[in-house]
């Protein structure tokens, strides 16, 4: 059969070797968790300047610990937006966010004498990237269920 403006032939009706889609929400929560984890990536690298710390060793060693993970974060919101989120994309991040929630008492500068708002930065970012790995770990096994619903009923 073809077209009435041109010579293209079209064929009638859908291949019979469809997969179904992705549900749409799911690239846009890729997406979002990416841009958040870039935004918290850039929070990280900033947090010194940001929060003022004071110039003390534990304060430094607040600062190089919050680039490092930092880095990590960036990255993997990077890798976010350009290819499908896997298990071990939301595992780096959560263990990103528990060494954040623990590190002000690993490294030691909890108190505000010795790195102003440091520690509680990190407890607060590191909470946020827990709660964002589980919220992306949740979304995933959802949308890995739905898929293969639609899967089976194609």
């Amino acid at each position: 059969m073809t077209s009435p403006s041109s010579s293209v032939s079209v064929g009638v009706g859908p291949p019979r070797s469809i997969t179904p889609p992705r549900p749409l929400w799911w690239a846009d929560q890729r997406q979002a968790v990416g841009y958040l984890l870039l935004g918290i990536g850039v929070w990280l690298f900033v947090t010194l300047w940001v929060l003022d710390y004071p110039q003390t060793p534990q304060s430094q060693d607040a600062h190089l610990n919050e680039i490092m993970v930092g880095i990590v974060v960036f990255l993997n919101g990077m890798a976010r937006l350009v290819r499908n989120p896997s298990r071990v994309s939301d595992g780096v991040v959560a263990l990103a966010g528990a060494w954040l929630l623990v590190a002000p008492f690993v490294v030691g500068y909890t108190t505000n004498a010795e790195a102003g708002d440091a520690a509680v930065a990190d407890v607060a970012t590191g909470g946020a990237l827990i709660l964002l790995a589980l919220y992306s770990a949740f979304a995933l096994r959802i949308s890995q269920r739905l898929f293969q619903r639609q899967s089976r009923r194609a």
